[in-house]
């Protein structure tokens, strides 16, 4: 038996798709933090986002936002580090992308050409009706730092193009849930998830199981390169279907539900539970 670390997605997956609850899901969470079985969020919110979410579920691992631009490692946890991280603060600091000021400054040049609104051309109004998010939530929303989401009104055409372009500038455009999210070329979930268990597999000592779970596009490279990957149900689009992997397990619930199931099979295989 390996050490397990668990690496989630937030919205549609830990947090209901609708509503942002996680009810459902506390008591599987809750007997992770027992077991000292690292959560990893592994989220396209932001740092600001994610502070006042992790008090509310008591949560103290690392994180990882903005769909893998940066990871915040809690420095009470030890974990080995070097010179790419920066000091924030609690924090170490890992980033693997250019700023979001970089960002924009390219995108708008490419406003003659196609269509679509970044962030940083709305009002958190615009975000609250996006979103459902409260006011309070969506100004959080948009403090970002690495990506900027924007709302894609052209083709899927024009998108592989508009990819295409800023692929030379090292700058990606990712779909995700409700947006698309333009960030660095190195910045993807997966590559964050992999980074991470390195340092804890260093930490450990020892062999680590990566298990993933996660429900939008954005998800699939995380997906595919986890040992157990999980795809929950959504009740917004068919399941996701991981290229190469015949082993995901698809939850029988939707969102916070469905992750409670596939928690509470992982820990039974590993003989935990």
């Amino acid at each position: 038996m390996t050490r397990l670390l668990v690496f989630s997605d937030l919205d549609g997956t830990l947090l209901d798709h609708h509503t942002y609850s996680f009810q459902p899901a506390i008591q599987a969470f809750q007997a992770l933090k027992t077991l000292s079985i690292p959560c990893i969020l592994n989220t396209s919110k932001t740092y600001a986002e994610l502070i006042q979410l992790r008090t509310k579920l008591g949560h103290q691992d690392p994180f990882i936002v903005e769909n893998g631009a940066a990871i915040y490692l809690p420095k009470h946890l030890g974990l080995p580090i070097d010179d790419s991280l920066e000091d924030h603060g609690d924090f170490w600091l890992k980033s693997f992308g250019p700023n979001r000021q970089a960002l924009i400054d390219i995108i708008d040049d490419c406003k003659a050409r196609y269509r679509f609104q970044g962030f940083h051309d709305m009002q958190w109004q615009d975000v609250v009706d996006l979103t459902g998010l409260s006011e309070a939530n969506a100004k959080l929303a948009m403090q970002r730092e690495f990506t900027e989401p924007m709302v894609w009104q052209d083709s899927t055409i024009a998108l592989s193009q508009l990819n295409q372009e800023l692929e030379i500038k090292g700058v990606q455009v990712q779909k995700g849930g409700r947006f698309t999210h333009l960030m660095g070329k190195n910045c993807d979930k997966a590559r964050a998830m992999l980074w991470l268990s390195e340092r804890y597999q260093s930490h450990y000592k020892e062999a680590v199981t990566t298990m993933a779970l996660g429900d939008g596009e954005n998800d699939i490279g995380m997906l595919s390169k986890a040992d157990i990957a999980v795809v929950i149900r959504s009740p917004v689009h068919a399941p996701l279907e991981i290229p190469n992997r015949n082993d995901a397990w698809l939850t029988d619930a939707y969102g916070p539900e469905g992750w409670a199931q596939a928690i509470d099979k992982a820990l039974s295989k590993q003989g935990i539970l």
